[in-house]
């Protein structure tokens, strides 16, 4: 007779087997969980190749910026020259650095993969259709920015990329908004709380209330060892540090598959502010909210309502502001790439960026049905 294991062989073997599992679970998620939550090296190439805002007919600056801990930050800061006006078949109302004084500045804070790069297709419809100044940046560990990312790290680089912007001779004098998707709308959200003087208005969009809710919707295999989570991002809490009086759009695709929309639902709950407006964008999932219609419809009724910007005479102007008619919504929102350099975006065959730094391509008569 061949040799049969005792119950008590099996029970241990399972148990142990169990223990095995269990242990290397948590060990896995203890040392790599910083990969997990910030994938800076997804889509491919995104730690050597960034593209620069030229590639979408933005003038632009590249500046690095010493952190207090040492790290080298990539930022980009595109400023209104009154060019875009004139290519819009417009009078300017002011040139040059005028012109960059007159308008609101829009902070971009990136989701948690990619780099600043992928994200200046969004950054051309505030520069182009809004009339927005545009600074972003790719956090430490992103990009060509230097380091490894973290919670503490990312809060770092968006200190010390608002401290930048204060000191600057132009957009110290602007009005100043942030703009963050996702894991960008949790660092939003931290560094207005810390520096509500200087950061004037917020647009969140696909934002989780912490690490420690959102994950195990993710993985819930994981759900038992949230006590080893080292990241927390405790958005949550730190929304009902806003002020009453301060601004802020909420954007929630409804169909989002990895930030469940009740974390947006009760971020909008949590913020005490007299200024908060929610929009729900029913077909709207994690990485293709901002391409679904009245998106940016509903970005500049929020721009229009409560970013005037100063003029350069130095006075307010509801005027000045962007508005749903001189500043129309851009239902598609991926910039397009044509074959060959071209710049044109309505004629022959093109190619649309996605949120994962994909090429897609369309035909120039399905694109400007779009446009």
């Amino acid at each position: 007779m061949g040799y049969l294991p005792s119950l008590g062989t099996l029970v241990r073997v399972t148990l142990g087997v169990v223990v095995v599992g269990i242990a290397s679970t948590a060990g896995l998620l203890y040392r790599y969980q910083r990969l997990l939550i910030y994938p800076s090296t997804i889509p491919a190439r995104s730690r050597t190749e960034v593209m620069t805002p030229d590639q979408f007919g933005m003038p632009y600056t590249e500046e690095k910026l010493q952190t207090p801990d040492g790290e080298t930050i990539r930022l980009y800061v595109i400023l209104q020259d009154g060019n875009a006006e004139r290519a819009a078949g417009k009078t300017p109302k002011a040139t040059g650095a005028e012109a960059a004084k007159g308008r609101p500045t829009v902070l971009f804070l990136h989701a948690n993969a990619g780099n600043m790069g992928h994200r200046l297709p969004l950054a051309k419809v505030f520069y182009r259709r809004f009339g927005c100044n545009i600074v972003m940046l790719s956090y430490r560990g992103y990009g060509l920015s230097t380091g490894s990312p973290s919670e503490v790290g990312i809060r770092i680089d968006s200190q010390t990329t608002l401290d930048y912007i204060k000191e600057h001779p132009l957009l110290s004098q602007t009005t100043l908004v942030g703009y963050g998707q996702s894991l960008g709308g949790a660092v939003a959200v931290d560094v207005a709380q810390r520096n509500p003087k200087h950061v004037h208005a917020l647009i969140v969009e696909n934002t989780f209330l912490s690490i420690p809710e959102m994950v195990p919707h993710v993985l819930p295999p994981v759900k038992p060892f949230l006590f080893l989570c080292r990241e927390y991002w405790l958005t949550g809490e730190l929304i009902k540090k806003l002020p009453r009086s301060f601004p802020v759009l909420f954007l929630s695709g409804r169909q989002d598959e990895l930030v469940p929309p009740s974390h947006m639902d009760a971020l909008f709950e949590r913020c005490s502010s007299e200024k908060k407006h929610f929009k729900a964008i029913p077909e709207g999932m994690h990485n293709d909210t901002c391409s679904k219609p009245d998106y940016f419809e509903e970005i500049a009724t929020f721009l229009r309502r409560y970013v005037v910007p100063v003029s350069h005479s130095g006075s307010a102007t509801a005027s000045s502001a962007p508005s749903a008619a001189s500043s129309p919504a851009l239902p598609l929102h991926q910039e397009l790439r044509k074959r060959g350099g071209a710049t044109d975006d309505t004629d022959g065959d093109a190619e649309v960026l996605t949120d994962e730094g994909e090429w897609v391509k369309m035909s120039g008569s399905d694109i400007s049905s779009k446009m």
